[in-house]
């Protein structure tokens, strides 16, 4: 049983790292938040053993072998670097870093101290992601050379600091156009990007909405929650890679569309294939519910439309499974440091891009 710690109680560890966790077979040990009566909540939730208001005590712990940071952006490279550099491997939220040099750092002193770092792109673990994935291994699209992806939300604005450029890094691009940027690179075979043309906008900004509810009662001159909204809420981007594939995106926490969408469309040789759904975190999926990845080919010289069912599942303790399978040496990473910081190079080639208006070329 591998003993663990998780770093930051927010949401995202309430949701999916703890009882993640718990699924999994790990032991939390403990867990570690600035905010006092949200660490001990979470202790009391999970029965989890000690609580500290300082990471750095749940460090000390010589017992603990990994640990989870669920921190701000902004704090993740600080916290990573130090769990390196106590002795723990690391799974690490997404974003790896708020930019390239922190992210190239964080890889550098993982491979310097021969620890293991995960990036939480839970989404490569998704069953309809694996099922096309082995699809297109098996040779069924044949050549992939054009990909569309979109992440986008009805009504759908996070609180507190996603909203602050400081402390984020940005706005749906980081948050949630991230996921299925790295699923869908993923898909095809993990290309390296070469150069980025992308536009950011805010159009609803201050007009903030949460759970299909206008929420501007709370917000003026800019200010949500008492801080400042200074990051996108729409963004598009088309992207080019070293083995010619393009891979365009769209990305919005707030749009006026028929329904919320996760997508990626897959043109290839032989076939395309389509992922469009949506399954908030916070609702639970029977495993037992069949679903199905589209593929549009041809049978016997007539153009015809599969659909392949797979089985749901809970992305993020496969993700977690796995991790811990790392960290025993049972399993071979499928996320590498290496993703983390190609994912953060198209991020930055992203607001580099939109900040001067033109194509920028991504160097890694």
């Amino acid at each position: 049983m591998v003993k663990v710690g998780v770093i930051g109680t927010g949401l995202i560890a309430d949701l999916a790292h703890l009882p993640g966790y718990q699924a999994a077979g790990a032991e939390v040990v403990a867990v570690a938040d600035i905010v006092e009566p949200r660490v001990q909540a979470m202790q009391k939730k999970y029965g989890v053993a000690k609580a500290f208001t300082h990471y750095q005590d749940l460090l000390a712990l010589p017992e603990i072998q990994a640990v989870s940071v669920a921190v701000p952006n902004y704090l993740h490279a600080p916290i990573v670097l130090d769990a390196l550099r106590a002795g723990k491997d690391v799974l690490v939220e997404k974003p790896m870093a708020l930019n390239l040099a922190e992210a190239l750092t964080m890889e550098a002193e993982a491979a310097r101290l021969g620890r293991v770092l995960m990036v939480g792109f839970n989404s490569r673990f998704r069953a309809d992601v694996v099922k096309l994935r082995r699809l297109i291994q098996a040779g069924e699209l044949g050549d992939l050379y054009f990909a569309s992806t979109g992440y986008l939300r009805r009504r759908g604005y996070p609180s507190g600091w996603f909203t602050v450029k400081a402390e984020s890094g940005g706005g749906p691009v980081v948050d949630i156009g991230i996921h299925v940027m790295d699923f869908t690179r993923y898909l095809v075979g993990s290309p390296l990007p070469v150069s980025v043309v992308a536009q950011v906008q805010q159009k609803f900004g201050a007009c903030a909405v949460e759970e299909g509810v206008w929420e501007s009662s709370d917000v003026r001159d800019g200010l949500r929650d008492g801080r400042v909204f200074d990051v996108e809420d729409f963004a598009t981007a088309w992207i080019r890679f070293d083995t010619g594939l393009v891979m365009t995106l769209e990305t919005a926490w707030t749009a006026n569309l028929a329904r919320d969408r996760v997508y990626s469309n897959l043109l290839g040789t032989k076939a395309g294939a389509a992922i469009d759904s949506y399954h908030p975190i916070h609702k639970q999926r029977s495993t037992a519910a069949v679903e199905t990845v589209e593929v549009f080919t041809e049978v016997e010289g007539m153009v015809a439309d599969l659909a392949v069912p797979y089985h749901a599942n809970a992305s993020h303790t496969a993700e977690i499974r796995h991790f811990l399978a790392v960290v025993e040496g049972r399993e071979t990473p499928i996320i590498t440091p290496r993703d983390g910081v190609v994912m953060q190079a198209i991020l930055d080639g992203i607001y580099a891009s939109a900040d001067s208006g033109k194509e920028v070329a991504i160097t890694l």
